[in-house]
């Protein structure tokens, strides 16, 4: 029999938990869970999917005010997933009879359904994992990440946030191209924060993040607009984020 557990309303395995904590780590965002695994014929448009372990969908809405989430958001949340292992995409309604969520499969998964594995499959080799055999409109560049592999890389990451993780990530900056670049210092000035903020304070600087890039603003004026709902932030890490620019 599998094991597996209720979680935050749905059924999944301890590795499938262990990877979306790790994903909303990534991208400093909580987030709400419409359907998990184990769900033999739970939803019909999911084509079996989430029969087996290791699927989950996840709301690409807020739930506070049932309003999309901008693009940026959408794509950071199926960035980070594919980061720590999961084949990912942003699933829409001119897809399927569904609403919008990010559909994410754990590659690697002893108890994935065969329609998972497909897929992983189908992932792998760029397409869209959907009935139509499209393109993969995602970065590619996290195709060969498994949770292992991403675990291994970050052995401390459910430690709180330091000054010297702060710095590090300052550096790895200077040797990425601009969009990356400009994902890592997203993910540097959320996480100096994240800790010792509350989850509503997180919610609202996210909201006020991603609101300015969808109208336009600089980066600089989405972490103003950000930082302008947080609590302040102790002084080692201040001093870390004014040394590192």
């Amino acid at each position: 029999m599998p094991k597996f557990v209720r979680y935050r309303g749905v059924r999944l395995n301890q590795r499938t938990i262990d990877m979306i904590e790790a994903a909303e780590w990534v991208c400093g965002l909580t987030f709400v869970l419409t359907q998990g695994s184990y769900n033999p014929g739970g939803v019909q448009g999911s084509a079996g999917t989430h029969d087996g372990g290791g699927a989950v969908d996840i709301s690409l809405k807020d739930a506070r005010t049932g309003m999309l989430f901008p693009r940026v958001r959408r794509e950071r949340i199926r960035n980070a997933t594919r980061q720590v292992g999961f084949a990912s995409w942003v699933r829409d309604p001119s897809q399927a009879n569904w609403p919008w969520h990010t559909h994410a499969i754990a590659i690697g998964d002893r108890e994935l359904s065969p329609a998972a594995r497909d897929q992983v499959t189908a992932y792998k080799n760029g397409r869209n994992g959907l009935a139509s055999n499209g393109r993969d409109d995602g970065p590619r560049t996290w195709v060969n990440v498994t949770w292992e592999k991403w675990e291994k890389a970050h052995p401390n990451w459910r430690e709180p946030f330091t000054a010297a993780q702060y710095a590090k990530l300052m550096q790895e900056i200077k040797t990425q191209g601009a969009a990356t670049r400009q994902e890592i210092r997203r993910q540097a000035i959320w996480m100096l924060r994240y800790s010792a903020q509350t989850v509503d304070e997180r919610a609202a600087a996210d909201r006020a993040f991603d609101d300015a890039i969808a109208a336009g603003q600089s980066l600089e004026q989405a972490i103003a607009a950000a930082t302008a709902v947080l609590s302040p932030i102790n002084a080692a890490l201040l001093k870390a984020a004014k040394e590192n620019g």
